[in-house]
């Protein structure tokens, strides 16, 4: 018998399918950036393989895992016709593997597979069997054998043997080791070159607790460097802990499609257990062996590509640009929540206790500047405060009314993150994002670490674009009577001076001060508002505020707490600005 062993252009490269179990590796060892991306071009051209005259084939996938009734082995095979007319799949070749210690099984055909090639054209034939053995099973080769039934005795001619050596999936705890197949975080991939040219990078990971426990949104940008449409092949993308498997779902529903030269985000959602802590992902495609008559198709994946997650201080958000308040913000120029001449700066970052609630809050401003010579809407962007151990905390935006900002004018938003007591402060970073594109699935669109503001003196604070000073202060107990009933309220008064950007402008939703009485066992005695704009608002000089007690007895020593208080849709955010006493 003959063996053909020839090889098409591009034989002595590895095929971008192959997988390889064994010792893990080290992050050390992943190589770098241009290493890494000079390795994966040997594994873009696939081995091809002459089967016959017409035909060339090359491996996409091979399975080899255990099940409860064995161990079952799957072969996907690339077919290729290289003539000009419609070539038919020879019915009478076997496809076979061998195992290393020599046995040969014959595996099924998809009955789904085609029968016959179109010309110029390739097709993709599984194969499929479950065998009966528990132990582990080392594959040695695939072979593409003629059975000639109507010779007596049976005459079998192998056409075509291609070694698998380690290219075998074994299931989801496989090891991928092939240094190709290994990438850092940040590197471009390829998953099936010779399928699809679409690159793919990660960009981000945050971690999110729900009601279903602890989920990692993975966000990779996809880009299509080819001159045509292109459509984002079925994938998925699974989280690897040192003992478990987690498995992910593509967030985006239904078909993405990329025009040329277009990039895109999508998101996989991989939801853990609360003590997980994932250390890499793996990314698979799916292969289908449709059964004969009375069966159902059989899904099976196997692995592409292994990422390696950033370490702790990357991945909790460290890696984060620096940033000082009141410089502009640079943002990805792929998301258009944020149109070019809107320049976005935060103001204010401060955080407190909320006192009695067992948590603590923080306070984000954004100032936004219309930089265009027209009124521009008012940007929806989205804000995440990532804690110094990697958790998300979403915030809650201030309700604004005003819908444009004017012409090289200003206004500020803020944003409110309710956070654990024991929140320290330390390795904050925020993350802008862009809500909307993808919802319900964000895409950060900026990300900076920030360094908290220094408390506030009791005496001077600022509620941007106003600048407050208190030069002087009294608090006085005064007793009214209405017909026959006496009540009693608390006056404060405050000397102001006070300064204001006349470039930003305030609407209803600008924040207010609150005032809060309390006594000393620390009840709350009598609270009001004062606001910046309308009636009676705050000016500088003198400013009387009055606290309608609301106990039996009036209290003679008092501490006014100051807090700034603005309106979101989860509610009222506060913000502790000063203490008076009597």
């Amino acid at each position: 018998m003959t063996i053909n062993w020839r090889k098409t252009a591009g034989s002595l490269v590895i095929s971008a399918s192959l997988l390889t179990c064994g010792m893990g590796v080290s992050a050390s060892d992943i190589p770098e950036q241009g290493m890494a991306e000079e390795a994966s071009l040997s594994m873009d051209v696939a081995s091809k393989y002459k089967l016959n005259e017409q035909l060339d084939v090359e491996v996409k996938s091979t399975l080899n895992e255990h099940v409860l009734n064995g161990t079952r082995i799957g072969v996907v095979v690339r077919v290729s016709n290289k003539a000009a007319q419609t070539v038919r799949v020879p019915d009478t070749y076997e496809l076979r593997v061998k195992t290393a210690e020599g046995v040969e099984y014959t595996l099924q055909p998809s009955s789904a597979n085609s029968k016959s090639i179109q010309p110029k054209t390739t097709q993709e034939l599984s194969y499929m069997s479950v065998i009966d053995r528990s132990d582990n099973v080392t594959l040695s080769e695939i072979n593409w054998t003629d059975v000639d039934v109507y010779a007596y005795p049976k005459a079998e001619t192998l056409m075509l043997a291609i070694p698998v050596g380690e290219r075998q999936w074994r299931g989801g705890d496989t090891l991928i080791t092939d240094k190709s197949m290994l990438k850092k975080w940040g590197n471009t991939f390829n998953i099936l070159p010779y399928i699809s040219p679409l690159e793919y990078k990660p960009v981000s990971i945050n971690k999110e607790i729900t009601s279903q426990g602890l989920s990692y949104v993975v966000q990779l940008l996809v880009s299509n460097p080819t001159g045509g449409r292109e459509t984002v092949p079925d994938f998925n993308v699974d989280g690897k802990t040192s003992t478990k498997i987690f498995s992910g779902k593509r967030g985006e529903p239904g078909s993405i499609v990329l025009e040329a030269k277009e990039q895109k985000y999508i998101h996989y959602v991989i939801n853990t257990d609360l003590d997980s802590v994932l250390s890499s992902l793996n990314v698979l495609t799916t292969e289908t062996f449709a059964q004969g008559t009375g069966g159902g198709p059989i899904n099976y994946s196997v692995g592409r590509v292994n990422i390696a997650l950033p370490g702790s201080a990357d991945l909790n958000g460290s890696a984060a640009l620096p940033y000082t308040l009141g410089t502009p913000m640079k943002f990805d120029q792929i998301s258009d929540v944020i149109h070019p001449e809107m320049a976005v700066s935060m103001i204010e970052f401060r955080m407190n206790d909320n006192e009695g609630e067992g948590s603590k809050n923080i306070t984000a401003k954004f100032k936004l500047t219309n930089q265009s010579d027209r009124p521009m809407a008012v940007p929806a962007f989205q804000t995440d405060l990532q804690s110094a151990d990697g958790f998300l905390y979403s915030g809650n935006r201030q309700n604004v009314t005003t819908q444009n900002i004017l012409p090289n004018s200003s206004l500020v938003v803020g944003y409110s993150f309710t956070l654990p007591a024991s929140e320290t402060g330390k390795g904050l970073s925020i993350k802008i994002q862009d809500a909307a594109t993808v919802s319900p699935y964000k895409s950060t669109i900026a990300a900076y670490s920030v360094a908290l503001q220094d408390g506030l003196d009791d005496k001077q604070f600022s509620l941007y674009p106003f600048d407050v000073k208190i030069d002087y202060y009294t608090i006085t107990p005064y007793y009214n009577r209405l017909g026959n009933s006496m009540t009693y309220s608390y006056k404060l008064r405050l000397d102001m001076n006070m300064k204001r950007d006349p470039l930003v402008q305030i609407d209803s939703g600008f924040s207010k001060l609150q005032f809060d009485a309390f006594d000393t066992l620390g009840r709350l005695v009598g609270t009001t508002q004062a606001s910046f704009l309308g009636t009676g608002k705050l000016t500088t000089g003198e400013n009387n505020i009055y606290l309608n007690g609301t106990t039996e007895q009036m209290e003679m020593q008092l501490t006014i707490k100051m807090y700034e208080v603005f309106t979101t849709p989860a509610g009222d955010s506060k913000r502790l600005l000063g203490e008076f006493k009597r």
